[in-house]
C-alpha cells in the first residue's frame, strides 16, 4: 500500500514535470485547436505555447484565419495570465494582463455580406440556440505594440476606411461582449494610410451596432491638439453611403488644428494654416453644421457664429453648398481665401483685397454659381450694408449683381481703382 502511494505520487510528479514542458503544452494546445477547429468550423493555428502553474500564458505565431481563408487576426507573441479557468471552460476568456507584439487586425466585410469576418467567427461558436449568452472576452489591461489595424468594407465605393501601422497601445478595462465593445484608451498612437500621424490618443471608447463613443477625447499630432467628445450614431447598413448617412454629434473643446492634418481627408483647405477652434458638430459629413463656432486662425482673422456645409463630399449629382450666420467674421481677402475651402475660397471676387481688413456681421448663402448676403460690413474703407444676390460666379471677376447696397462714407475711387471717385454716401438698388 505504502509502495503504491509513493508510486501515484512519483507519476503525478512526471506527470506535473511533463505538463510544463513547451514541447507537451503545444502539443495539448494543438489538439484542443484542432478539435475547436473541427468542432466549429475556425481556422485557428498555434505555433507555440508556455502554460505556467501560476495561469501564466505565453502563445508564439497565432494565426486565425477568416471564413474566406484570409488573415483575421495575426500575432507574432502574446502573453497573458488567465484569472477565471471555470470560466475558460464555459467559453468565456477572463485576462488580467495581456501583451500582444506585431499584431494584425484584419476586419473586414466582404462583398454581398453585412456581417465582419469577426462577427462570423463569433457566431460560429453559439448553439444555434436563443440562450441569450454571447462571447465574453475581458482584460484588465492590454499593451500592445507594432502593430497593423485594418478596416475594409468591399460593398462601399471606396472599400478602406482604416489602415493603421505603426500602431502601439496602452489599454485598460476591456470587455468585448458580443459585438459590443468597451475600453478605456489611454495612449494609442499610429500612422494612417492617408499619412497623418497620431502622436497619442487617450478616449473612454465604446462600439455598438448603432453607436461609436469616444469621451474625453485628447487627440495629439505633429501639428494639431484636439480635446473633445465625439459620437458617431448610425444603422450598420448606412456605414455603405458614410458620407450622407453617419450622423456625427460632436463637441470640440479649445483646440489647436493644423489645415495639413485635416487635407489628408479633405483637399480642398489651403495649406500651413492653424485654427483655434471651439465648436459644436452635428450631422452627416455632406450635411454638417457647425454651431457655437469660434475659430481664431494664426493670422487674427476670426469667424464666430454658425454654418452649414451641405457636398463637401459630393457626388456626381451632388453641389456644394454654405449657409453662413455669422456674429463676427473679420478677415482679409487673402486670410478668407487660404482659410475657406477652395471650392468657396477661389470664388471670392478679387477687388475685395482693396477693402484691407474687413468685418462682417449677418447671413451669407453660397453655391458654386451663386451668392446671397445680407450683412453689415465695416473695412478699412468705408462701411456697406448689403442685401442682394450675385450669380455667374463660375467666373468671378464677371459676376452680375441684384440687389439693395447702402454705402456710408466708402471710398469707391479706392474700390474701383478710379482717381476720379472719391468717398461716397448712397442707397443704391442694383440690377
Amino acid at each position: 500500500m505504502h509502495r503504491s502511494f509513493l508510486g501515484l505520487i512519483v507519476l503525478l510528479l512526471v506527470l506535473g514535470i511533463a505538463l510544463s514542458l513547451p514541447f507537451v503544452q503545444t502539443t495539448i494546445a494543438h489538439y484542443f485547436t484542432q478539435s475547436i477547429n473541427k468542432d466549429f468550423g475556425t481556422n485557428i493555428a498555434i505555433d507555440e505555447v508556455s502554460i505556467s502553474i501560476f495561469g501564466g500564458v505565453k502563445l508564439k505565431k497565432v494565426l486565425i484565419l477568416d471564413h474566406h481563408k484570409d488573415t483575421l487576426i495575426y500575432a507574432n507573441r502574446i502573453k497573458t495570465n488567465i484569472l477565471d479557468g471555470k470560466k475558460l471552460l464555459d467559453g468565456d476568456l477572463i485576462f488580467g494582463d495581456i501583451g500582444l507584439d506585431e499584431l494584425l487586425f484584419n476586419l473586414k466585410t466582404y462583398k454581398n455580406e453585412k456581417e465582419t469576418n469577426i462577427d462570423v467567427f463569433i457566431n460560429a461558436f453559439g448553439t444555434g440556440k436563443p440562450t441569450g449568452k454571447h462571447f465574453l472576452l475581458t482584460a484588465k489591461n492590454a499593451k500592445i505594440t507594432n502593430s497593423h489595424f485594418i478596416l475594409t468594407d468591399e460593398n462601399r465605393e471606396i472599400p478602406k476606411d482604416v489602415d493603421f501601422t505603426k500602431l502601439n497601445a496602452s489599454i485598460s478595462d476591456f470587455k468585448l461582449y458580443g459585438p459590443d465593445v468597451n475600453t478605456i484608451i489611454n495612449k494609442l498612437s499610429f500612422l494612417d494610410h492617408r499619412g497623418i500621424f497620431v502622436v497619442n490618443l487617450s478616449s473612454k471608447f465604446s462600439y455598438t451596432k448603432k453607436r461609436i463613443q469616444l469621451e474625453n477625447l485628447d487627440l495629439v499630432t505633429k501639428e494639431s491638439k484636439i480635446k473633445g467628445t465625439v459620437y458617431l450614431n448610425y444603422k450598420i447598413e448606412d456605414f455603405l453611403d458614410f458620407n450622407n448617412k453617419v450622423q456625427f454629434d460632436a463637441q470640440i473643446n479649445s483646440s489647436s488644428i493644423a489645415s495639413n492634418d485635416i487635407r489628408c481627408f479633405y483637399k480642398e483647405l489651403g495649406k500651413n494654416q492653424h485654427f483655434n477652434v471651439k465648436a459644436n458638430i452635428k450631422g452627416t459629413l455632406n450635411d454638417l453644421n457647425l454651431s457655437n463656432l469660434k475659430l481664431v486662425d494664426s493670422k487674427k482673422s476670426q469667424i464666430i457664429g454658425f454654418i452649414n456645409f451641405k457636398n463637401l463630399f459630393p457626388k456626381k449629382d451632388q453641389k456644394f453648398y454654405m449657409n453662413g450666420k455669422f456674429k463676427k467674421l473679420s478677415s482679409t481677402y487673402d486670410d478668407l481665401v487660404a482659410l475657406l475651402p477652395n471650392v468657396l475660397g477661389k470664388k471670392l471676387p478679387s477687388n475685395l483685397k482693396k477693402l484691407g481688413t474687413f468685418a462682417i456681421i449677418g447671413n451669407t448663402k453660397v453655391t458654386e454659381s451663386f451668392v446671397e448676403a445680407n450683412f453689415a460690413m465695416t473695412t478699412e474703407i468705408g462701411n456697406i450694408q448689403s442685401d442682394f444676390t450675385m450669380k455667374n460666379i463660375d467666373f468671378i471677376d464677371n459676376a452680375s449683381y441684384v440687389g439693395n447696397v447702402v454705402l456710408d462714407n466708402f471710398d469707391i475711387g479706392t474700390f474701383l481703382d478710379r482717381k476720379d471717385f472719391g468717398k461716397v454716401s448712397m442707397n443704391i438698388d442694383v440690377f
